[in-house]
């Protein structure tokens, strides 16, 4: 039976978790917006990376390794909540599984070899609920009583299979995290039998929902070791496996979920067809789904936009973007417009930067009265910050980040 939770997500609690609205982003498998959060630390502000919300959540899995978890992950804190918004796609109820929670579970002392060594995880289990409209949330069953299996830094492999419904069980590793573990299921190629990225996979079929476009994930409140800043469940990752774009609203000439000049300029897909490489699927499912629209080829796809935000507030301005990876770095630039409305460059703010090293890197200098700034993010190596709307490319002379 599927149980419903319902919620009012508060305006006033949007913009204090940094959601700050939809905008136009290019389609992707992953969670656009963090709408909630409430840490289970008190203050929540000294939990391990809260400082780095929304970024930190809102792209694919970070570096995972079979006998170590993730950093890359941010802590809810014992009862802590965290609810996340897909804006640019939906999830559906498909074949399977139809999305992904990602939490830092990894094996303890030794990998498993066969099916049939025991072994210990690190789980710390999270309660999993999924909503249409943001005030009605349904959670995935569970059985409570399998709880008391789960231990203080070692919950045995026999205790797995009745803690199925949790995220947080399944351990997590860099792969192809669009393939969903089967648990029922030892994949001999796999890290301890776990295939693809491992990670907890949940069907919208077990809760009677047809469509989802928000995720809250509850941490269970459970003793499970490590205390202190990363205490309770490490929120990674968010990935939707059957998934349809929302439809732009102009600007697609093909009708595929996916704007023209994003077809044209990042996923080298053609804007006048609605499925490039004839496969059968649709450009903006592909790209729903992470895979590449231009390409029947396998194995996970995305465009490498970063999706910087940038607010202002007392302080000055600031600047955040997307995690991508523990070794990704990026070049920020502030400038203004010159001749002709052509981009001038003013200052490399930050260059090969980890993502988020300075939490939101402040930008204190203001325009001059009556202009304004414009901020340009690019990973680092590039040799041009991307193409403008009108597709031309952006390219600067003097004062840039060095390529």
């Amino acid at each position: 039976m599927r149980r419903a939770v319902f919620w009012l997500l508060a305006a006033a609690t949007l913009a204090a978790a940094g959601g700050g609205g939809a905008s136009a982003r290019p389609v992707d498998c992953f969670a656009d917006e963090v709408v909630l959060f409430e840490g289970g630390i008190n203050p929540p502000g000294d939990g391990f990376r809260v400082a780095e919300l929304p970024g930190i959540v809102l792209g694919p899995p970070g570096d995972s390794f079979p006998l170590n978890g993730s950093v890359s992950a941010v802590s809810l804190g014992r009862n802590g909540r965290i609810v996340l918004e897909f804006t640019d796609n939906l999830i559906v109820d498909g074949p399977g599984s139809d999305f992904i929670v990602f939490e830092n579970a990894f094996f303890r002392t030794t990998v498993p070899a066969d099916p049939n060594q025991p072994f210990v995880v690190f789980a710390e289990p999270g309660e999993v609920a999924v909503s249409e409209n943001g005030v009605d949330f349904f959670a995935f069953p569970y059985d409570p009583d399998a709880l008391a299996l789960v231990g203080q830094d070692n919950t045995p492999s026999s205790a797995l299979p009745l803690l199925r419904g949790l995220a947080g069980i399944t351990p997590t590793f860099t792969g192809d995290y669009t393939i969903p573990d089967d648990p029922d299921v030892w994949d001999p190629a796999g890290s301890g039998g776990v295939s693809g990225m491992g990670g907890d996979a949940f069907d919208l079929a077990d809760v009677g929902l047809a469509s989802a476009r928000f995720v809250m994930i509850t941490d269970l409140g459970l003793p499970t070791g490590f205390a202190g800043a990363a205490e309770g469940f490490d929120l990674d990752s968010v990935v939707a496996l059957n998934s349809a774009p929302v439809l732009p609203a102009s600007g697609d000439s093909d009708a595929d979920g996916l704007a023209d000049h994003d077809e044209t300029h990042l996923y080298g897909s053609d804007p006048h067809d609605d499925d490039t490489d004839s496969d059968g699927i649709p450009d903006g499912v592909e790209a729903a789904r992470c895979a590449d629209p231009a390409s029947a080829a396998a194995g996970p796809s995305f465009p490498l936009d970063p999706d910087l935000r940038v607010f202002h507030d007392a302080a000055g301005t600031h600047a955040r973007w997307t995690f991508r990876s523990s070794t990704s770095t990026y070049d920020l630039i502030r400038g203004t417009l010159g001749a002709a409305g052509l981009p001038s460059t003013v200052a490399c703010l930050d260059e090969n930067s980890f993502n988020l090293t300075s939490i939101d890197h402040p930008d204190a200098v203001a325009p001059p009265p009556g202009q304004a700034f414009f901020y340009l993010l690019r990973p680092s190596g590039a040799s041009t910050y991307g193409a403008d709307t009108a597709g031309a490319v952006r390219a600067f002379s003097s004062g840039d980040c060095a390529p």
